[in-house]
């Protein structure tokens, strides 16, 4: 294993075993700003890892390029430079109607649809999130009186979908799926591989039913409603993810201890 990481630029010691990743500039650079001490490294274009303290816990923030394929390289590079715990942090399109802009959906499960969990393990394979993860966010946010859904999300390869494979999706995971993303099923299925504990947090930005379509809510001068919907969902939850990292980081600690006692 080369000792500095091709995309991310980055050796041992570099990174924290809890990383919070995000394909978003503005989540990116947000949680940075609420870390202390923040050493950055830039990475290969579309690259950035940044780590620093929060409440006396190491936490690193990661920027990856868009796409599953992006997000597998940085888990694969996080795994070799010691991280155990990934958080990931992006945006979806609802396909259930009771999710509106800005609702935040706890992925329970992913349907893979794109083409790097099927490379990482059989379409038979669930791709699922570490739950006792989970389960400790959605706890951490129900204390901040942050609502959220939990339920499985359909992942594909592409950003913008045609009319046709939307209608075929909705018909046949319109009672199973809440929404659709980029890269939840490849972060769960790296992970898995890794033997990484993993959690994917999706922000709605765009909604089938409601017929509001991916990438609007990123138009600041076209949709400056939507997109301040959005950003200020993605920046109420910032805080409390990274305190739930820090938090999960300190229970991990205290029961290693515990268990050499």
């Amino acid at each position: 294993m080369p000792r500095i990481q091709p995309f991310t630029r980055a050796g041992k010691g570099d990174v924290s075993t809890h990383v919070l990743v995000t394909s978003l500039e503005e989540v990116y650079e947000n949680a940075v700003s609420l870390l202390h001490d923040v050493v950055e490294r830039p990475g290969r274009p579309g690259f950035r890892l940044a780590t620093g303290s929060l409440h006396r816990a190491q936490i690193s923030v990661a920027l990856r390029p868009v796409g599953p394929s992006a997000l597998a390289i940085l888990v694969e590079e996080l795994s070799r430079l010691g991280a155990r715990v990934i958080m990931h942090l992006d945006t979806g399109l609802a396909i259930s109607p009771s999710l509106g802009i800005g609702s935040v959906v706890l992925a329970t499960a992913a349907i893979k649809g794109d083409g790097v969990s099927k490379t990482y393990a059989p379409v038979e394979v669930p791709a699922i999130p570490d739950y006792s993860l989970l389960r400790h966010i959605q706890q951490s946010l129900e204390v901040h009186d942050i609502k959220t859904m939990a339920g499985v999300v359909w992942s594909l390869d592409t950003f913008y979908l045609s009319e046709q494979l939307l209608e075929h999706g909705a018909r046949l995971y319109g009672r199973i799926a809440l929404a659709v993303d980029m890269d939840t099923a490849s972060l769960f299925t790296v992970s898995m591989n890794r033997k990484l504990m993993s959690a994917s947090v999706v922000v709605i930005e765009s909604s089938l039913p409601k017929g509001i379509e991916r990438g609007s809510s990123y138009l600041e001068d076209e949709s400056e409603e939507l997109r301040k919907k959005v950003l200020d969902s993605i920046n109420k939850l910032l805080r409390p993810l990274l305190e739930a990292l820090a938090l999960h980081m300190e229970k991990t600690k205290s029961s290693k201890v515990n268990s050499r006692i």
